[in-house]
């Protein structure tokens, strides 16, 4: 018997503290109310949570904005519909009144007194009618908001070459071109990769009709650090690495003083070349022929390589940097914009109104005489018609914004449920998983109690 160590008791002590863990997580869930109460509960459901939570917080204030808005269109509606009845109602009376032959000069200055004091009813009317601070129905079609946008240009120019060519930065080139001649009278091979693949290794077989030595196979690569170029044949059981590279060209090129570029030095190789000959450097230029091959051995038992480097002259250049400011546009000042969504964009516009008697034309209208009240009844009809026009679009404002407001509470709504799924309780589960860890726990500290009392049997030897 040992009671160095009380196995058991560790056993139970250690069951009864992963209990006590568990019914302590389960009562910190059901006491808040939500399964996810910090990132360890649910890493993923927690980020998902709180992007949902971003968008249901957005879409409720915008719902408030939505309801602002219509206020704000109530208020003009109202306005509009003070001014059209009603004022311009009895301007339309008064001047038809006026353009009868019955009344005498001094019935139409009396009649004209009241139109004066009508049209001053009107302007009142749209200077006074605001939201928030917004005058709604006085903003003139002049009122403008410019704003500016600052421009830079930077402009290179070539002015000269270095005098001595250098080593080619091959990031300044678009791709590389490879020529392989296995044998003549067979075509030479030619093959086109970009500079981007080649910083990977790009593997081709080589086309070649002239047994036993079937199709030569290569990895073309390059290293942008040490801006070279590797050829690489690879010797396998029924190929020789013979690595019959004609020539290596660079395309694309810029900042030198060509487009294109043939290798020009040899960095390295691997291998042993037939004979002086036909040396690794037989891949430098532009000479395609069969006869200036960089062969190598048919004994070569790896693969053979040879990595190249081109040269050019390198651009002189100067940098010119212009910083143009210009006026970019110019809108009229006219509208207010809403945030109707919980994003960048989502947005309504709503364009005000300017039935000031000066832009219904009807600031100057006089009834006397007869003619005049004639030509002021037409211009009457017009502002009727002016604000009529008015009151219906702000009316379609209304109805597009209470559908909007319908859609964003319906998409609140729907999202509330989804994040609901994903953070909160599902209480009864939490409950019962509350009332198994309340047992196990007792039973853990029953056991831990009775491990204890294991040890108390060494008594009886030494008795």
């Amino acid at each position: 018997m040992i009671i160095k160590s009380n196995i058991p008791a560790l056993n139970a002590l250690n069951r009864l503290q992963k209990n006590n863990k568990n019914t302590a997580s389960t009562l910190e869930k059901l006491s808040s109310g939500f399964r996810i109460n910090k990132a360890a509960d649910d890493a993923a459901g927690l980020s998902i949570s709180e992007k949902m939570r971003a968008q249901i917080w957005g879409l409720d204030q915008a719902q408030r904005n939505i309801q602002d808005g219509i206020s704000l269109i109530q208020t003009a509606d109202g306005g509009l519909a003070e001014i059209q009845n009603p004022n311009l109602q009895r301007l339309r009376e008064l001047a038809i009144q006026a353009a009868n032959d019955t009344l005498t000069q001094e019935d139409r200055q009396s009649i004209q007194e009241e139109v004066e004091q009508i049209k001053k009813a009107i302007d009142e009317i749209a200077d006074n009618t605001e939201f928030n601070g917004i005058k709604l129905l006085n903003v003139p079609d002049s009122g403008t908001h410019t704003y500016t946008t600052t421009t830079t240009t930077t402009v290179t120019t070539v002015t000269g070459y270095e005098p001595v060519p250098t080593v080619i930065d091959l990031s300044k080139a678009t791709s590389i071109t490879i020529f392989e001649n296995t044998s003549a009278p067979f075509p030479t091979n030619e093959v086109t990769f970009s500079m981007n693949d080649l910083q990977f290794g790009q593997f081709w077989a080589a086309t070649n009709n002239a047994p036993p030595l079937k199709n030569e196979h290569y990895i073309f690569s390059v290293d942008l650090s040490a801006n070279t170029f590797t050829t690489r044949a690879l010797q396998t059981a029924s190929i020789v690495a013979l690595n019959n590279i004609t020539g290596v060209r660079l395309n694309g090129l810029s900042g030198y003083d060509v487009t294109e570029a043939w290798a020009t030095d040899v960095v390295s190789f691997v291998g042993t070349p037939n004979d002086a000959s036909h040396g690794p450097d037989k891949i430098l230029g532009s000479d395609l022929s069969d006869t200036d091959t960089p062969s190598f051995g048919f004994d070569e038992t790896a693969d053979t390589l040879i990595t190249v480097q081109f040269k050019a002259r390198k651009a002189i250049t100067s940098t010119t940097t212009t910083t143009t400011t210009t006026v970019t546009e110019t809108l009229p000042d006219k509208s207010v914009k809403l945030q109707i969504g919980a994003n960048t964009g989502d947005t309504f516009t709503v364009d005000l109104s300017d039935v000031r008697t000066s832009s219904l034309g009807l600031d100057s209208i006089v009834v006397d005489p007869r003619d005049k009240a004639v030509e002021a009844l037409a211009k009457i009809d017009d502002a009727i018609q002016k604000v009529s026009s008015e009151r219906s679009k702000f009316g379609a404002y209304q109805n597009a914004l209470d559908h909007i407001h319908n859609n964003v509470s319906n998409y609140a709504v729907n999202l509330t449920a989804a994040e609901s799924r994903i953070r909160d309780a599902d209480m009864a589960k939490e409950i019962m998983e509350m009332t198994k860890n309340n047992i196990l726990s007792q039973v853990a500290t029953a056991m831990l109690v009775q491990a204890n009392q294991t040890p108390r049997g060494v008594l009886q030897l030494l008795r």
